[in-house]
């Protein structure tokens, strides 16, 4: 086991199995508390609180603005969740989608969302690890990666699988949990370990490691931003809204029984969050770069 918050949790075969269980049996109840985007919100400095939706609803529109990702984009969305991103990709841009997880309760709920948008033809899902795709060399215009690196045990593999997929003068998106920097306290890795546990991630990196990673593929036109201040309410609001779950003992029972023991792991993860933004051990970064014509 490794005592670094910044190197893998998890064997790479455990986090597959993990990540499939966690989310093929927690998806409804992740779809329940968070909404039809499970991924944070973006508040932006100085305006009226739009309320959690319309802030998930606004990241994404944020993270198409930094890339920006063109109209009519073809799009590879990878670790594409339920697929609310790729609908709205489908749907607000005219882009032509694929969606990848290794979810297959995920797919179910992603094909259901773009067939009540009626964007079935500019979509399509698929049960693909993102970091060994079978797709050719130079397909896509944009890849898509909201709130997925962080699964991913080896990084520098995915950005260059995302690499190898772009077309040349493609655009890689993505938006990922990040640590503060290098230097944790043990009680901040900690910290960490017990999310990476609760969340079954892999593990988290500064910004600036991804950055040098992008870099170091051959990327150009790098940019990094870091939206932490913009995206923290969301674990203010989603610790409201697991209260009531958590306070009512007939309530967290009939959810034992339905999940599994995992679930007390699961409602502890969201305060668990909370904390690592208010100490700032976590934070939020996003990232664009190009591959080189």
């Amino acid at each position: 086991m490794t005592t670094s918050a910044l190197e893998p949790r998890w064997s790479t075969p455990d986090l597959t199995a993990a990540i499939k269980d966690h989310y093929d049996g927690l998806i409804d109840l992740y779809e329940d508390l968070w909404g039809e985007h499970i991924h944070h919100g973006y508040w932006a400095e100085g305006e009226p609180d739009p309320g959690r939706h319309a802030a998930q609803v606004r990241l994404v529109e944020e993270l198409i603005a930094f890339g920006p990702v063109p109209e009519g984009a073809r799009v590879l969305d990878a670790g594409c969740g339920i697929g609310a991103s790729a609908v709205h990709l489908a749907g607000a841009l005219g882009c032509t989608v694929d969606g990848i997880t290794i979810s297959a309760e995920q797919i179910s709920r992603a094909e259901a969302k773009a067939a009540e948008a009626k964007v079935t033809d500019r979509t399509r899902f698929r049960l693909v690890d993102a970091m060994h795709t079978d797709y050719p060399d130079d397909t896509f215009d944009v890849v898509w990666a909201l709130e997925s690196c962080e699964l991913m045990p080896d990084k520098q593999a995915f950005l260059a699988e995302c690499r190898r997929v772009l077309k040349p003068g493609g655009t890689l998106l993505a938006a990922t949990w990040c640590a503060r920097d290098d230097r944790l306290a043990p009680d901040e890795t900690r910290l960490l370990h017990r999310i990476y546990r609760d969340f079954v991630v892999s593990h988290v990196l500064p910004l600036d490691a991804y950055r040098d990673l992008a870099a170091g593929l051959g990327l150009t036109d790098i940019r990094t931003a870091d939206w932490s201040p913009r995206v923290w309410d969301t674990w203010k609001l989603s610790t409201d809204i697991v209260k009531p779950v958590v306070r009512d003992p007939s309530v967290i029972w009939r959810l034992v029984r339905a999940k599994g023991m995992d679930i007390f792991r699961f409602l502890n993860s969201v305060p668990l969050m909370k904390q690592a933004y208010e100490r700032d051990v976590m934070r939020y970064g996003v990232l664009r770069a190009t591959k080189p014509r």
